[in-house]
C-alpha cells in the first residue's frame, strides 16, 4: 500500500476518544440490571471479528482486555465545529485509528489499567509491510488491528470498542458537561479553546474537545502575559488522562450507577459506537456487578517508551519505534501478571491483643471469602499492623492489605510456613465493601518500607477453628519474646494530583 495513501495526521488527537470510551465503560461498570440497558446496547453498531482473532473464551469473573479505538472521523459534526480546524477529510470517507488503547479490567481487584498506543508507532503489520499502527485499521479493519497488537505486544484482546468524535461530544453533553478548574485564563488558537477567567468551568462536548486537543499552543495568562505551557505530546496525554478521571467522577456524580442514567449515557454514544458481536449485554452487566464501587482514581495509567525514527537522510518522519525491553513490566500487566489473587485462594492466621477486634474482624475477613485458618489472642500490643508472609507469597499478602484500614506493612518471614496477619494498635477496620485500590496499596506499602517480624509475646487464647466460617486448620503462634513498644504513629496516604481538580478550599461543579 503506497505511503501517500495512508491518511497522515500530525498527532491531532491522542487520547480524547479514550476519555469517551472509558466514561461509557465506567457507566457500564456501574450497572446492575434494567431492561432499558438492553435496549441501549441493542442500538450500538456491531462488527463481526472473524476467526480466532478475539480471545473470547475467558472464564466469567476473569480479567478482560478491551481494545478501545477512536477513529478520526468527524462524521455528524457541524462543518464549523472547532474539531475540524486544520483537518483534511478523506473524500472516500475512510478513517484511521486516531486513538488506540488497551483497557484491562480485573473484577477481583476492582482495578483498571490503561495502556495508550501511539498512533504513529511504526510496526510490522501481519500480511503487509511495516506502517504506522493506525494504518492497520485502514488496511484490514478491526481484525487487522487486533492481529497487529497481538503480534507486536503478545497481548490477547477479548473485546473491541470503537467510537468517533461525535460520540465523545454526545457523552460529555449527556452527563451535563465536565467541571474543570483553571488556575489561569487559558486558550488555544488551534482548537478554539477560550477560558476567559480563572476558576471552575463546566465544559460541554465542544469545549471539552477543544480542551484536550492542544499539543503545541496550550497557553495560560500568567503575570500579565500569555505563556505557552503545553508544548508536547507528553503534556497533552497527561491533560487528557486527567480529564478522563474528571469525566468519570462527573458521570458517577450524575448517577451513572443508576440504571436509567446508564441507559441514557449508552444511548448518547450509540450512534457513534461500534462493539464486537461477542460483547453481550449479559457480559457487560457481569462486569458492572463487579465494578459497582469503582473509584476513578484507581485507574493505573501506563505509557510506552518510544524513540522517533527518520529516513536515512534525516529528512522524512517515519514514525515512533519501541525501545526494546523498556516496557516489559507494563506489558506484563496486560498479559495477566498483575491479576489479583482471589480471597478464597488465600489462607492465613489472625493475631490481635483485643479479643473483640480479633473475633469480629476475623469473621469479616472470612465473610469476604478469605480462608482464616485460626485466630490467636496475644499478650503483646503491636503498634502497627503487619502481614508476615512466607517466601513466594508476597502477592497474597498485598491482596490482604487492600482490605485493611490503615494499610499495614508487609514483611517476608524466612521461617514462616503460612501468612500471619497481626492487627496492631493502629488498626481501624476491615473494608468489607470497598477495598483500597491496588496502586494506592502498593504505594503505601513501599512508603512503610521493610519492617521486622513483630514480637507477638504469649498467647492468651486460640479460638477454636469451628467458630469461623471457612476454617480448615489451626496453627501455633510465633515464639514468645519481649513486649513491643505500643507507641503509634500517624499513617499517611499518597495523594494523586489531577489537573483540573480545584485546590484545597475550593469547589468545582
Amino acid at each position: 500500500m503506497p505511503e501517500d495513501e495512508l491518511l497522515r495526521r500530525t498527532w491531532p488527537q491522542r487520547l480524547v476518544l479514550l476519555t469517551s470510551l472509558v466514561v461509557i465503560g465506567a457507566a457500564v461498570a456501574a450497572v446492575w440490571w434494567v431492561q432499558t440497558f438492553y435496549q441501549g446496547v441493542a442500538d450500538i453498531g456491531r462488527v463481526e471479528i472473524a476467526g480466532q482473532v478475539l480471545a473470547t473464551t475467558s472464564d466469567p469473573g476473569q480479567p478482560v482486555n478491551f481494545l478501545l479505538v477512536g477513529t478520526d472521523s468527524a462524521k455528524g459534526l457541524d462543518p464549523n465545529d472547532p474539531i475540524n480546524i486544520g483537518r483534511v477529510v478523506d473524500p472516500r470517507g475512510r478513517s484511521n485509528a486516531d486513538t488506540i488503547a488497551i483497557l484491562r479490567l480485573d473484577p477481583v481487584s476492582q482495578q483498571a489499567w490503561v495502556l495508550p498506543i501511539p498512533r504513529d508507532l511504526y510496526v510490522p503489520i501481519p500480511g503487509s509491510s511495516s506502517y504506522r499502527i493506525n494504518a492497520a485499521l485502514l488496511i484490514g479493519g478491526p481484525e487487522k488491528l487486533i492481529e497487529t497488537i497481538k503480534s507486536v505486544f503478545d497481548i490477547d484482546i477479548n473485546h473491541y470498542i470503537q467510537v468517533d468524535f461525535k460520540g465523545f461530544q454526545q457523552v460529555v453533553d449527556e452527563i451535563g458537561g465536565v467541571p474543570v478548574w483553571f488556575p489561569n485564563p487559558t486558550k488555544s488558537v488551534a482548537t478554539g479553546l477560550n477560558i476567559q477567567s480563572s476558576g471552575c468551568w463546566v465544559l460541554n462536548g465542544v469545549e471539552a474537545l477543544a480542551y484536550v486537543r492542544p499539543r503545541k499552543d496550550y497557553q495560560e495568562f500568567i503575570d500579565g502575559k500569555w505563556v505557552t505551557t503545553g508544548t508536547n505530546d507528553f503534556e497533552r496525554i497527561k491533560r487528557q488522562q486527567d480529564f478522563l478521571v474528571l469525566a468519570l467522577e462527573r458521570a458517577i456524580q450524575r448517577g451513572a450507577r443508576n440504571p436509567q442514567t446508564l441507559a441514557r449515557l449508552i444511548k448518547a454514544g450509540a450512534r457513534s459506537m461500534v462493539l464486537d458481536s461477542e460483547l453481550t449485554p449479559a457480559e457487560l452487566i457481569k462486569v458492572g456487578e463487579s465494578f459497582s464501587s469503582f473509584n476513578p482514581d484507581n485507574i493505573t495509567r501506563y505509557s510506552l517508551t518510544v524513540t522517533t525514527r527518520y529516513s536515512d537522510d534525516g529528512t522524512t518522519y517515519i514514525g515512533e519505534i519501541l525501545v526494546d525491553g523498556a516496557d516489559s513490566a507494563a506489558l506484563d500487566v496486560f498479559r495477566g501478571a498483575a491479576d489479583s489473587i482471589r480471597p478464597a485462594d488465600i489462607s492465613f492466621d489472625v493475631y490481635a491483643a483485643d479479643a473483640a477486634v480479633l473475633s469480629g474482624d476475623s469473621g469479616v475477613l472470612a465473610d469476604i471469602g478469605f480462608n482464616v485458618t485460626s485466630q490467636q489472642q496475644i499478650t503483646t500490643v503491636v503498634p502497627h499492623s503487619v502481614i508476615v508472609y512466607p517466601p513466594g507469597q508476597r502477592a497474597a499478602a498485598e491482596t490482604i492489605a487492600r482490605y485493611l484500614l490503615p494499610i499495614p506493612a508487609i514483611t517476608e518471614g524466612a521461617s514462616a510456613t503460612r501468612i500471619e496477619l497481626v492487627l496492631g494498635a493502629d488498626h481501624q477496620q476491615v473494608l468489607f465493601l470497598f477495598p483500597q485500590g491496588t496502586s494506592e496499596t502498593l504505594r503505601e506499602i513501599d512508603r512503610l518500607g521493610d519492617v521486622p517480624v513483630p514480637d507477638l509475646g504469649g498467647v492468651v487464647a486460640a479460638v477454636p477453628p469451628t467458630t469461623l466460617p471457612g476454617i480448615t486448620s489451626s496453627s501455633t503462634p510465633s515464639t514468645t519474646v519481649a513486649a513491643a513498644d505500643t507507641t503509634t504513629e500517624p499513617v499517611t496516604t499518597t495523594t494523586i494530583t489531577i489537573m483540573g481538580r480545584p485546590p484545597a478550599g475550593e469547589s468545582c461543579g
